[in-house]
């Protein structure tokens, strides 16, 4: 796409910080005019053509988390992390694989920047992931598992999953699902989840060996030990919801030399101190078991390696819904309704009849 003009200007979703709405603003980027008179992105970075934005439950906590005095930083804090859409322009000297015209998936990772819930999104490579598109996908189910996929990824990287038993808990999340399809791909021999009755099939579908309902049974910490009394200990626990009911038996849960990887530390200042200390003490080989938690790897190259998963057609992809660009506020709603069997989508702008037949045909080559 050819820019005629220095400044871009679109719209975006923004705000201020936790204390002020979610809004629809003007946003502008400054392009850079290049030898041939054309303005194109600045240098270092990749300005992308959005198409869908996915939600995640940590978009809307890191808004609401955000503190007043942000607003002297950036007074524009944008929307949203994942996304699908087409590469536009490139700026001089960015170090990238993707080449303008490539439709991409990937995460706006800076926590103080502009989001992905907008019409277009200015990046560095070097900070945010980005990938060229599974061709097997569209562009809607592209911008659906970035965020997810790679946190199941990181909490099960490293860890000997093969003919191991391993305990999934909050297996109906996003995350959840696909840390267990990760452990039927990797060989688990025995995979115990938790998670509503409501989503059993489901789950059993995608490699459930057993289910604990956490519904029918709150207190999970007895199902638990009810299971390593019938085939033993558990190798590893992957834990998508910050759970603290197995604390007190980890000792009998979990085999020494463990894992017990979670996506969630804690909200409260107790909850997160208790967590870093169990971090520390861990590491000094004073608990028995490893214990990590943490945020997604924002520099890896894992992107890659989630997109040639998606590539492979060994896992399936969720959305429970899909939104027009004007309705965030009712996205948001379906996302903290606690409801969404899947992710909920932003159509930015629905992909053109000439991305459509570029789609059709990257999936004719498979």
């Amino acid at each position: 796409m050819a820019f005629k003009t220095p400044v871009l200007e679109y719209k975006a979703w923004a705000y201020k910080n936790g204390n002020h709405p979610i809004e629809l603003i003007q946003e502008t980027v400054n392009l850079v005019k290049s030898a041939n008179g054309e303005y194109i992105a600045p240098e270092g970075k990749i300005l992308i053509k959005i198409n869908y934005a996915s939600l995640n439950p940590v978009d809307y906590k890191l808004y609401k988390a955000k503190p007043a005095f942000l607003r002297f930083i950036n007074s524009k804090q944008g929307f949203g992390k994942d996304y699908s859409g087409k590469v536009v322009s490139i700026g001089n000297n960015t170090s990238t694989k993707v080449k303008v015209g490539d439709l991409v998936q990937g995460i706006q990772a800076p926590m103080i920047d502009r989001g992905s819930c907008a019409e277009y999104l200015l990046l560095d490579p070097t900070k945010s992931p980005i990938a060229t598109k599974a061709t097997n996908i569209d562009l809607a189910k592209a911008a659906s598992f970035p965020l997810v996929l790679g946190t199941a990824m990181q909490i099960s990287r490293g860890l000997k999953i093969k003919d191991e038993k391993i305990l999934v808990l909050g297996a109906g999340t996003s995350v959840g699902r696909y840390a267990v399809q990760l452990c039927r791909l990797k060989g688990a021999k025995e995979i115990v989840t938790t998670n509503s009755g409501k989503n059993a099939e489901l789950i059993s579908e995608l490699g459930a060996t057993s289910q604990i309902d956490y519904r029918k049974n709150p207190n999970i910490l007895q199902q638990v030990l009810e299971s390593v009394k019938e085939s033993g200990p558990f190798d590893h626990i992957l834990d998508t919801v910050g759970g603290k009911e197995l604390f007190p038996e980890i000792s009998t849960i979990l085999k020494k030399g463990g894992a017990y990887h979670t996506t969630n530390p804690g909200s409260s200042f107790f909850a997160y101190t208790s967590s870093l200390l169990r971090k520390k003490w861990a590491a000094w080989g004073l608990l028995g078991y490893d214990y990590s938690f943490g945020f997604l790897d924002y520099n890896g190259g894992w992107i890659e390696s989630a997109r040639d998963l998606v590539q492979s057609g060994q896992v399936k992809i969720f959305i429970d819904s899909v939104y027009p660009f004007n309705d965030l506020h009712q996205a948001i709603d379906k996302l903290n309704s606690g409801k969404a069997q899947g992710k909920i989508l932003l159509e930015v702008e629905k992909p053109t009849k000439e991305e459509e037949a570029e789609e059709r045909r990257q999936g004719a080559q498979l």
